[in-house]
């Protein structure tokens, strides 16, 4: 495979020739989950990169093919996300707090005007949010869908309580990502990283980037990082995570963006 750090850095020095007065950057996308009995993470919620006890919220790990029960090398963490965008996601979430969140409705509200989005970025039925048992792995190299290849009935799946009323859905979580240079695809994997280290979310395109630009990283819950992957969440899961997006973009004076750096210097002075 080749190197990303390559091939991100060189698409950050092109796209600051493009757009010269960038500043900061918002990594938007979906990311895969990892539910533990501290962290209530289900198909839909989103995960905000935020530092833990001095360090990054990114985490980068390299681990080869990805297979059950497979070991991964731990590379450290990556660069903090810019103070601005750190006070930005704490005064949102203060707001979210206090007053909860619009973010489903603002999807509902961008597919209402534009109907050709209804069927890609729709939210999914809650049914098809299953969470199987770590131990329960969907077969390689086959289409079978998981209910019928892996079944649904209670055995296999861990079980979860609707959410209440009063409580935000989609959720938003805020904490460590994990980055690698491949698909999380282990659920027992996941379960260590998640006990050992705290990881809420697992992407793929961190690891290039924030040593280089300053951003923050946005993600979608589509899938449970485990072999029972598939795409129906994909769509819901990148609309809300741009919802957010949206909304904390509104918590940035454009003063405060104006008194940073451009990326174009601080890489020429990297």
């Amino acid at each position: 495979m080749s190197d990303p750090q390559n091939y991100t850095v060189g698409w950050i020095c092109a796209i600051t020739t493009d757009f010269p007065n960038i500043r900061l950057g918002l990594m938007v996308g979906i990311g895969g989950g990892a539910p533990s009995q501290k962290h209530d993470i289900r198909l839909g919620d989103i995960v905000v990169s935020s530092p833990r006890d001095g360090k990054g919220g990114v985490f980068q790990y390299d681990f080869g093919k990805t297979i059950q029960n497979q070991t991964f090398l731990e590379t450290g963490f990556l660069n903090q996300s810019p103070k601005v965008l750190r006070a930005a996601v704490g005064g949102l979430k203060a707001m979210y707090e206090a007053d909860g969140h619009q973010l489903d409705d603002d999807v509902k509200r961008v597919i209402g005007k534009k109907p050709r989005l209804r069927k890609k970025y729709s939210r999914p039925h809650p049914s098809s949010d299953r969470l199987y048992k770590s131990d329960i792995v969907h077969a390689p190299d086959t289409e079978e869908g998981c209910i019928k290849l892996c079944g649904d009935d209670s055995s296999h799946l861990v079980p979860r309580r609707e959410r209440d009323e009063d409580e935000d859905n989609p959720a938003v979580h805020y904490g460590l990502i994990a980055s690698a240079n491949q698909l999380m695809k282990d659920a027992l994997v996941r379960d260590r990283l998640a006990a050992e280290k705290d990881v809420l979310c697992f992407e793929m395109e961190a690891a290039g980037l924030m040593n280089h630009f300053p951003c923050l990283v946005i993600r979608g819950i589509c899938d449970y990082s485990d072999s029972h992957k598939n795409k129906e969440w994909q769509g819901f899961a990148a609309m809300v995570a741009a919802a957010y997006a949206k909304d904390l973009l509104r918590q940035i004076p454009p003063n405060k963006i104006e008194a940073e750096r451009r990326v174009a210097e601080v890489l020429g002075s990297s």
